[in-house]
This record gives C-alpha cells, structure tokens and sequence, in this order.
C-alpha cells in the first residue's frame, strides 16, 4: 500500500493507509456530506436554486451548527446568498438567450481551419489554372 498514512481530500483528514478502514470511512456519513459539499459547487446553478426555493431556513444552521448539513430538509442559504444565486442564474439565462439570438458569434471563436468556408472568396478562385 505505501506510506503509512492516508489522507481524504474530502474530510482533510490522515487515517490508517489500509483498505478497510478507507472503506469504512468512505461509507461514513460525515465523508459522505462533506464530498456531497465538494460536488455541489458543480451543480447547475438553476437546479440549486430551485431545490433551495421550496426550502424553509435551517434553524439548526443559522443557531450555529446542523449535522445534516447538505442532507437537512431545510435551506443553508441566507437570504443575501439567495439573491446571489438568482442573480447568477439571471446571468446564465442572459448569456444563453445572447447565444440563440447570435449564432454567428459561436463561429468567429472557432480556428480558421475549422470555420465554414466563405462562398465569395471561393467563387473569386481561378479553377482554370493547372497544377504542377
């Protein structure tokens, strides 16, 4: 196995560099939260604030402290952090609607091998010419 300790980029935490007791950690709840806290800053924001928007504050969370932390039933956002996430959503769908409205722009960020040819440069071309 190497080494004599393992460390859990999840937890932050050393353990014992043998199988079982990574397994038991990785099947413990608190690794389970906190890699559950890791992979939430990948989710789709419009998805986040949709679950969060049917939620009650946490009166746990906000006393200070809630076990459940991403499994609770009951919102871990502040009302200040809500409207920063509805105004990044807001963004999202702005730069989406820019998109549709704009598809030319998608093909001037491509490289010039990869562009559609352009039909008038290619009618001014001289076929007659012979190679070679």
């Amino acid at each position: 196995m190497g080494g004599k300790s393992y460390y859990c980029d999840y937890c932050c935490c050393f353990m014992k560099n043998d199988l079982n007791v990574r397994k038991l950690h990785n099947s413990g709840i608190s690794h389970t939260a906190a890699k559950a806290t890791y992979m939430r800053q990948f989710e789709d924001p419009r998805k986040i604030l949709a679950a969060e928007r049917k939620k009650k504050p946490c009166k746990r969370y906000f006393a200070g402290y809630c076990k459940f932390q991403l499994f609770c039933n009951f919102r871990h956002y502040s009302d200040k952090q809500m409207k920063q996430l509805e105004k990044i959503v807001n963004q999202l769908k702005k730069n989406r609607l820019k998109k549709k409205n704009n598809p030319q722009q998608a093909k001037h960020n491509l490289p010039a091998s990869l562009q559609p040819p352009n039909l008038s440069k290619l009618m001014q071309s001289n076929w007659h010419l012979s190679w070679g």
